[in-house]
């Protein structure tokens, strides 16, 4: 296993998890269960996802994908 992504946005490192299962990527989210033992001490860093070392390559292009804004919705008028 090898970590792909480490921050502390837990929206997003769900986002980011449900992307790579999309692509049929076995994903694992840690660390979601410190988020309510932190409350309201600013933690940076705590969760990370990690992949099959098989799969690193193709979780960071969907992050790299991500982060371009590749997945962006479109607003219709």
């Amino acid at each position: 296993m090898i970590e792909v992504y480490r921050g502390s946005d837990f929206f997003e490192g769900q986002l980011l998890k449900g992307l790579m299962e999309q692509d049929g990527l076995q994903v694992f989210l840690n660390g979601t269960a410190l988020q309510g033992g932190l409350g309201e001490v600013p933690a940076l860093g705590h969760l990370s996802i990690t992949v099959n070392d098989a799969d690193c390559q193709r979780a960071e292009e969907i992050i790299a994908a991500y982060e371009r804004g590749d997945f962006a919705l479109e607003d219709e008028d």
